[in-house]
């Protein structure tokens, strides 16, 4: 059975990994200050999300007083967006007073969607902040979420991709092309290039889908340089993985240093990585990987 589990961000928040569906991932953000909550990615598989929240947040804290306030939806897939209209409904039937906003990309047919967003926006969950980044290509309107406690950058970011990126991987390109991916992946490599990437070992990746274990086999297999450190690492990183989801845990998050050595996707944004695989321009490269990949 796939098992919940919770990433603790300092004191700041925690992101707790609800499994659903077959290999989906909804997400739980909890902001420990003001216990604000807010679901990430609903599908209509909304029951294991309630239970971790009935059955064991609030028993766990019981003199704590939280607060459902938020649906984040990266894009308009069923598998994402489908359990939207019934988790509000459930939310309304437990609390009469409650209000629950949906958030989701501007150019995506989001169900329920009470504020749509674009690149650059900013959301407020309780005290923390989440920004909006533009990343079409899976849809014409996703989205990721870039989620933190501005008082306290050290205390890490989730940034949740949907089905833009993936531990090791990318999403298909069902309303775009390799040259939107491109665009998407230089935004996650450059996401801390105002700390000068100080914070890319305290960011970390929460995806759309348990994909983790065909994209590390094919980034093992794929890998340019095989005398490189990089490489071994892989193979280290495949292993605890596998190793993982075999006890019933997920695989996410990764985070995003790791991914810079593994996600040969991401590492497109890498001109030194582009030059190594020797593909052509950033474009190619990319085209040729989800080629190769597919």
């Amino acid at each position: 059975m796939r098992q919940c589990y919770t990433k603790q961000f300092g004191s700041a928040f925690s992101v707790t990994v609800v499994p659903t569906l077959k290999d989906n991932f909804s997400y739980l953000i909890d902001d420990h200050t003001t216990h604000t909550l807010a679901a990430v990615d609903m599908n209509w598989d909304i029951d294991p999300i309630l239970a971790y929240v009935n059955d064991h947040l609030k028993k766990t804290n019981p003199n704590f007083s939280y607060k459902f306030s938020t649906i984040l939806t990266t894009h308009k897939h069923p598998d994402h967006a489908g359990g939207n209209v019934e988790l509000k409904k459930r939310m309304k039937a437990q609390d009469p007073s409650s209000q629950v906003t949906v958030v989701g990309g501007a150019l995506d047919s989001i169900p329920a969607v009470s504020r749509k967003v674009k690149e650059g926006d900013r959301v407020n969950l309780g005290r923390l902040t989440v920004e909006v980044i533009d990343s079409p290509c899976h849809t014409r309107g996703h989205v990721l979420y870039k989620v933190h406690h501005p008082q306290h950058p050290n205390d890490g970011i989730a940034l949740f991709t949907g089905d833009t990126m993936f531990i090791a991987g990318i999403g298909a390109f069902f309303e775009g092309s390799a040259a939107d991916m491109c665009r998407a992946m230089q935004k996650v490599f450059h996401l801390n290039k105002d700390n000068d990437y100080a914070l890319d070992a305290s960011t970390f990746i929460f995806p759309g889908h348990e994909y983790t274990a065909g994209f590390m086999k094919f980034a093992e297999k794929a890998f340019p340089d095989r005398a490189s450190a990089d490489l071994p690492f892989i193979q280290a990183q495949a292993a605890k993985y596998a190793a993982a989801v075999q006890r019933g845990m997920p695989s996410v998050p990764s985070s995003l240093e790791d991914e810079k050595r593994q996600n040969l996707f991401l590492r497109v944004a890498d001109p030194a990585f582009r030059a190594l695989m020797n593909k052509g321009d950033e474009e190619q490269l990319m085209q040729y990987l989800y080629n190769a990949c597919d």
